[in-house]
């Protein structure tokens, strides 16, 4: 009894994981159909043959929550016996959980209370009320926040579903491999991104029990490879938190439960920078027309970065996996990664402070077609010249050979011009397009 009253998870015990089993995934699906009305779409890209791969994009964020958690949701929930059912439940969430829960519950009419951090996005904080939860904010980060709702189900009497490990939630995320295997029989390898891994341990348990020769890629911020290390040291690691445009997934903790199951079935780990990432997810809104978070761009991110060149010409899906994100991060990830496409150029001249300079510096940039997004006049920290005045500058460009052209001109008429962005400044442009200038520069030498 004494190990009761303790801060403990029956549910996820490091001493008793469980395993999540394809028979597990079968109960779940019939008990989850009934809400979920048809399968999330499967649907080829348009842009197969620039990756050399047949890749294949699982649309979770057509679900009514915009996530493929409420499929957890729906599982947890529905076993809830009807004493529980009235008193109501207690998870800590990020966000996306959480909203599958509330959603569910209101319908069920089980009443919810969300624990979320303190650095969660006022986005998913406010879906949250809206969907019927009762949202408290405490704890830095997800583990304080398991913490506090573990205290808040014992002492309420609230029944605690961990919203990332327990066994129904997970068993609930295995229905999208049942759905792939029915929409594409041909399927050669599905590439997951990996949090605290109950995704993966799921759609693992279910591949590979129908299809082992399927392969299970997992993929994960290179700066929170919490999974990554723990498959790497053979048991459950913590790594530090660091911000990612893959917040949903960046994880200083991994699953009980999801490591037990998904540790002797996940054929690979990936690890993706920032730049991948952001290229993603603005190749998947841009030239797929489809709006997602950034944990489900680093699939497409880990094709994008050349991690996996032995799947060319192999049907591979991509898992979607939620569509929450909030829009000014989504503008400051789009222009990350035009910038690092040359799409955005950075730059600054000295001119004189007077009309006629500035007329012919704004006209340079007119003529040739590029768009003036906006500028900085610094008239204070100049040196020497008191008539002088330094113009800060960003540009945008059709595309690489646009923005080298850029270059060329503002350097050939102002000698003390200085390009900050990428492809010009190699501190911050991703090496592949280094290689796609030098490229460029070869082809103009040939010709």
């Amino acid at each position: 009894m004494a190990r009761r009253n303790e801060d403990f998870d029956e549910f996820c015990d490091p001493n008793n994981p469980r395993t999540i089993t394809y028979e597990d995934v079968l109960k779940a699906q019939e008990r989850t159909k009934k809400y979920l009305s048809s399968e999330t779409p499967l649907i080829r890209s348009h842009h197969h043959k620039t990756f050399g791969i047949n890749i294949y994009y699982k649309l979770e964020t057509v679900l009514s929550t915009g996530s493929f958690k409420e499929r957890g949701a729906i599982n947890a929930l529905e076993q809830l016996k009807p004493n529980k059912r009235k008193i109501g439940v207690v998870v800590a969430s990020l966000g996306n959980q959480a909203m599958g829960i509330c959603y569910h519950g209101r319908k069920l009419g089980i009443p919810v209370t969300v624990v979320m951090p303190t650095s969660s996005p006022i986005t998913k904080i406010q879906h949250n009320i809206h969907l019927g939860g009762k949202v408290q904010i405490l704890g830095n980060n997800l583990m304080e926040s398991q913490r506090a709702a573990r205290l808040i189900a014992r002492d309420k009497g609230l029944t605690y579903i961990n919203g990332r490990d327990h066994p129904h939630i997970l068993a609930g995320y295995g229905t999208i491999a049942l759905e792939i295997l029915n929409q594409l029989p041909i399927v050669d390898a599905i590439i997951v991104p990996v949090g605290s891994g109950g995704l993966i341990a799921a759609i693992a348990a279910v591949i590979k029990h129908v299809k082992p020769e399927c392969l299970i890629y997992g993929v994960q911020p290179e700066m929170v490879p919490t999974f990554f290390k723990s498959l790497e040291m053979g048991e459950r690691v913590t790594q530090p938190w660091h911000t990612t445009c893959g917040y949903a997934i960046a994880m200083p903790n991994i699953g009980v439960n999801a490591f037990h199951t998904a540790k002797p079935l996940i054929d690979k780990m990936l690890l993706v920078n920032e730049d991948w990432a952001t290229l993603a997810l603005l190749h998947l809104v841009e030239e797929e027309r489809l709006v997602v978070e950034g944990a489900a761009a680093f699939p497409l991110a880990s094709i994008i970065g050349n991690l996996v060149p032995e799947l060319k010409t192999k049907n591979v899906v991509c898992i979607l996996s939620g569509g929450n994100i909030d829009v000014t991060l989504m503008g400051r990830i789009l222009d990350r990664a035009r910038a690092s496409q040359g799409r955005l150029v950075k730059f600054k001249v000295g001119i004189r402070d007077a009309s006629p300079a500035y007329q012919k510096l704004f006209k340079l940039i007119a003529d040739r077609g590029y768009n003036l997004l906006r500028f900085f006049t610094d008239r204070v920290w100049v040196e020497n010249d008191i008539y002088k005045v330094e113009v800060k500058l960003v540009c945008e460009t059709r595309d690489l050979e646009h923005a080298l052209e850029l270059k060329r001109l503002v350097e050939d008429e102002y000698k003390n011009a200085i390009f900050e962005t990428a492809p010009f400044n190699d501190k911050f442009v991703c090496p592949c397009y280094i290689k796609k200038c030098n490229q460029s520069q070869n082809q103009k030498c040939s010709k």
